[in-house]
């Protein structure tokens, strides 16, 4: 069989092919007892692999955290578990345009706050947190907020460069519509 779905991206053509099948089949499976029962096991599985000890800890800049390496194990396999189950969640309820600009700064802004997000951790533990021994609620709140307001703060004047330098291309939603099945109208 030969497939002709593709879609073209800048950097090459990115196949389709199986992408229509593996949709539809993900749907006929989830509409049987497959799918409370993987929920469950995905569950109990997240629960055992989510190493939460105190002892054989690895220091700051150790990956993953612990020495031991089934707890290596444990904590990767449920690290990948959890991105796993985002990224479905996700493409089936977050991957429609609702606004423009907002749609533009956070998809854009993923990819760099995965990239950056430990440099402004460092940077606000190094600074705030430790200079001035604050507990772990207000350092966990500082942390997480200014982390985000860091990483929004310095994307934003980032992607206006690149768009001066660079300027975005026009973009056409591919059809992801299931095999067999016919697009809804908007």
């Amino acid at each position: 069989m030969i497939c002709y779905d593709a879609v073209f991206f800048s950097q090459g053509v990115v196949d389709m092919c199986y992408y229509r099948k593996m949709l539809r089949k993900r749907k006929e499976l989830g509409n049987t007892v497959l799918a409370p029962t993987s929920m469950c096991l995905g569950l109990l599985i997240y629960s055992i692999t989510s190493p939460m000890n105190y002892g054989d800890m690895g220091h700051l800049f150790f990956y993953p955290l612990y020495t031991d390496y089934t707890m290596q194990c444990f904590y990767t396999t449920g690290t990948w578990l959890w991105v796993f189950t985002i990224v479905w969640i996700m493409a089936y309820i977050a991957n429609d345009k609702f606004d423009d600009t907002i749609y533009k700064y956070v998809t854009g802004a993923s990819l760099y706050a995965y990239l950056s997000h430990y440099f402004f951790i460092i940077l606000i533990s190094a600074t705030i947190v430790r200079p001035y021994h604050l507990g772990f609620l207000p350092a966990l709140f500082l942390m997480y907020f200014g982390s985000f307001v860091l990483i929004f703060l310095t994307y934003i004047p980032l992607n206006a460069l690149l768009e001066l330098i660079i300027p975005p291309k026009e973009t056409k939603a591919a059809d992801l519509t299931p095999d067999g099945e016919v697009a809804e109208k908007p």
